[in-house]
């Protein structure tokens, strides 16, 4: 359906031209830095999780001076790695689930009791004052 509209709109013109404006102007590769041609590559990912766990990831960003999306990926990526290696507290943290109430998936994980309380902790020493001269 598109294609047809295109097509009506320049009737006349050099394919070439007809081209680039249908689909945009070329990207210049090589004024691009070395982060927008990262960024470029990368695959965004929404994630449904705890409203505890997004805060405790944002405040240790906020603490370590980079951004919340790096230090998630930090995360993820040791966890898998802890997976893979067949790490004990992670698979005992996988045990702990119920079945799923959606026919896409089997089960929903729950975090286990200390490890939530582990997040709790993470955010309440974010939001304590600090003492001056300490």
């Amino acid at each position: 359906m598109n294609k047809k509209r295109t097509k009506k709109r320049f009737v006349g013109l050099d394919p070439a031209v007809t081209a680039v404006m249908t689909n945009g102007a070329v990207p210049n590769r090589a004024a691009m830095t070395s982060k927008q041609r990262r960024d470029r590559q990368r695959k965004r990912a929404t994630y449904d999780m705890e409203p505890a766990t997004k805060a405790a990831i944002e405040q240790i960003a906020r603490k370590e001076g980079t951004s919340a999306s790096q230090i998630a990926e930090l995360f993820l990526a040791f966890a898998v790695r802890a997976y893979q290696k067949k790490d004990m507290e992670l698979l005992r943290a996988l045990e702990v689930r119920m079945p799923a109430n959606t026919p896409r998936f089997q089960w929903e994980l729950q975090l286990s009791g200390d490890w939530r309380s582990s997040l709790e902790q993470c955010i309440s020493q974010a939001k304590t004052p600090k003492k001056w001269g300490v």
